[in-house]
């Protein structure tokens, strides 16, 4: 990296290209138009840029190829437009969570912490949700993140929460910072796993994963008697079962949604009777019990009357709790930045979810402060907003830490920028029970892969999708393809969805279940891969689930895949994302690869098409891994053990 400074002019090189010439930065003045809908932001503004140039800056180089620069334009200034230098051949990648696109090159979009949105595209369901505000845009993502790494050999991170507006869509790439002052982390290297690397080390990012991760994590609702059906089930099917997530502990709450959690964070006494008992019994199985928070309260529960009483809600402008609708009932948020609010908030999950035994919990929500909300801070939420799932993330992080326990985790769908530090596993969200690349299987694809060019470790999805809505209804052949891609990923776990008596579930007959009891063991058979992979991303700072031009910078095809990944090293995984695909075509990368079922030997460095029966999803192991016998050894066990061949299962 290069500086070159000339009076109140300074440049910024990387790899001897002229990154930044602090001359062309902006500043203006601008009124946000912010919409909100249960959730959903609209964002609009034209702001007024009435200077350039003439701003305080200032800079620090960390080390011979990091750089921080500060920038702060004139106190009656609120935006300021930072200007980057790009090429034609520029691919950048970033910006947290994706679910359409990779390569953001050529797309304008804001940084904004909302929900995904239902649909997402234009398929009939993205029509239909449109009409109610929900369908949400290509952009809109639980966990945004105002970092991009480029193929011409450098990342940058905005550290700031407040909101951004990023365009690539012209000659050069610019930034848009609602804000007086804002610090940029410019980082120099030769590659996107240089770079990969040093963004994981910025965030200090150092979370571990208990064993028993590795096993199948079901989804269990309707109280203890449902638990031990599908626990005895699947224990008589010799399933690799090591915990149970019924996210409605405590209680349910029946909407025009579907069924969905009651909002008090106690065991339910009704559904779940002793429950600390009943997982007592669990561990000694050696099941743990997972459950579930948010950061709200709903209206008229005995937490709610507590936290309406001591002053904890977020209010509005009439000073009044903030009735906020996330679907059909009114709940109160929780105000992070009350200080007694925090610590009592952090108290609840202590004593009624770690005490009684819990291993681990969904920490959902995060995205819906409303930008008209009074804080008691006293600081603005539209500058707070992207921060709240940050202190929500580090809320959780603390009660694990506090609690002195052990092989505790959580995992979340919301973050922004330094979540990563806190939060030590992310899922993607509720998607839809559908084949759609906007919002059903094929999107968890390219949001787990830019999560990890944003700094995540550790990430997994919904086996079997969430939302089911009208028609869309999770059949068969989707759960079953589902299935497989969850079982060569990271971590297993089930979602019985929204409206789980209308959905296909892992016991709905004979077939999908024995199609369940392959995979799951097949998961379990990678364990000790997985083991060792995960070490090697602590100790490499690499995601474990990555896109494939990390391994292979100097193959350009590798760029350009958006539905395929590594997991690890040396699998690469190409998912089924087609109804009635029994086939697919992959690009193999530059390499030596076995095609993990048929054990034949293929050269990389072309696009080959794959024959995939349900049960056998594309999958290849690098000809050279260490873990090339043991892995294929194993397949042959579980395959004999079960009796499984191409032929065993239909949609």
């Amino acid at each position: 990296m290069e500086i070159k400074e000339l009076d109140n002019n300074i440049k910024v090189f990387v790899n001897n290209f002229e990154l930044i010439n602090t001359q062309e930065i902006s500043y203006g003045k601008g009124s946000p138009h912010i919409k909100e809908h249960q959730g959903h932001f609209k964002i609009k503004e034209n702001p007024k840029i009435l200077g350039k140039g003439d701003c305080k800056i200032e800079t620090n180089l960390l080390s011979e190829n990091i750089l921080e620069m500060t920038i702060q334009v004139p106190e009656e200034y609120n935006r300021i437009n930072i200007k980057l230098n790009t090429s034609k051949s520029e691919k950048i990648f970033g910006g947290g969570e994706q679910y359409t696109h990779l390569n953001l090159k050529g797309k304008k979009f804001p940084i904004w912490v909302q929900e995904q949105g239902v649909g997402r595209g234009y398929d009939l369901i993205s029509i239909v949700t449109r009409f109610k505000g929900v369908s949400g845009s290509w952009y809109t993502t639980y966990f945004p993140s105002p970092i991009f790494l480029s193929t011409l050999g450098y990342a940058i991170i905005f550290e700031t929460y407040s909101p951004m507006v990023v365009d690539l869509k012209g000659k050069s790439s610019n930034f848009e910072v609602w804000d007086k002052t804002v610090k940029l982390v410019i980082i120099e290297g030769d590659s996107l796993k240089k770079l990969s690397k040093e963004v994981r080390k910025y965030f200090n990012t150092d979370h571990t994963l208990p064993n028993w991760i590795h096993g199948t994590l079901i989804a269990s609702q309707g109280g203890t008697k449902e638990i031990d059906k599908k626990v005895d089930l699947l224990i008589k099917n010799e399933v690799p079962l090591t915990a149970v997530w019924s996210q409605d502990w405590s209680g349910t709450n029946i909407t025009s949604f579907g069924r969905q959690v009651y909002w008090n964070w106690e065991y339910d006494k009704k559904s779940y009777p002793q429950l600390p008992e009943k997982i007592k019994e669990l561990n000694k199985k050696g099941i743990k019990f997972l459950s579930y928070i948010n950061p709200f309260l709903i209206e008229g529960s005995r937490l709610y009357n507590i936290a309406k009483e001591k002053d904890y809600f977020v209010k509005n402008s009439s000073g009044e709790i903030y009735k906020i609708y996330v679907t059909t009932f009114p709940a109160g948020l929780i105000d992070l930045t009350n200080k007694r609010a925090y610590e009592w908030y952090k108290e609840v999950i202590k004593n009624n979810i770690i005490n009684i035994g819990t291993s681990g919990w969904m920490a959902d929500f995060g995205e819906y402060l409303p930008v008209d909300a009074v804080l008691f801070s006293g600081e603005d939420a539209i500058k707070y907003h992207n921060k709240y799932p940050v202190d929500w993330a580090k809320l959780n992080y603390e009660a694990i830490k506090e609690s002195e326990k052990k092989d505790l985790i959580f995992f979340m769908r919301s973050g922004f920028l330094d979540s990563v530090s806190y939060c030590p596993i992310y899922w993607a969200g509720d998607q839809n029970v559908n084949w759609s690349k906007s919002d059903g299987i094929a999107s968890v694809i390219p949001a787990a892969l830019s999560l990890g060019f944003s700094g995540v470790e550790f990430t997994h999805w919904d086996t079997g999708g969430y939302t089911s809505l009208l028609w869309m209804k999770r059949t068969p052949e989707l759960f079953m393809r589902w299935v497989e891609l969850s079982a060569f990923s990271l971590i297993m776990r089930t979602h019985e969805g929204n409206r789980p008596d209308n959905n296909v579930q892992f016991d709905t007959n004979r077939g999908i279940l024995k199609h369940f009891i392959w995979m799951t063991n097949v998961h379990y058979m990678l364990k000790d891969y997985l083991k060792n992979e995960i070490l090697k991303s602590k100790l490499e700072k690499l995601p474990v689930i990555r896109h494939i031009c990390l391994n292979y910078p100097k193959d350009p095809q590798s760029y350009l895949q958006q539905y395929e990944y590594l997991l690890g090293e040396d699998l690469l995984i190409a998912p089924i994302l087609h109804k009635g695909s029994t086939e697919r075509e992959l690009y193999l990368p530059r390499d030596n690869w076995i095609h993990l079922w048929s054990q034949k030997n293929y050269e990389g460095g072309e696009y080959v098409r794959i024959k995939s029966n349900l049960g056998f999803i594309p999958v290849f192991i690098r000809k050279e891994s260490p873990y090339l016998n043991e892995i294929l050894s194993k397949i042959d066990e579980v395959k004999k053990k079960f009796k499984i061949d191409e032929k065993s299962f239909k949609p």
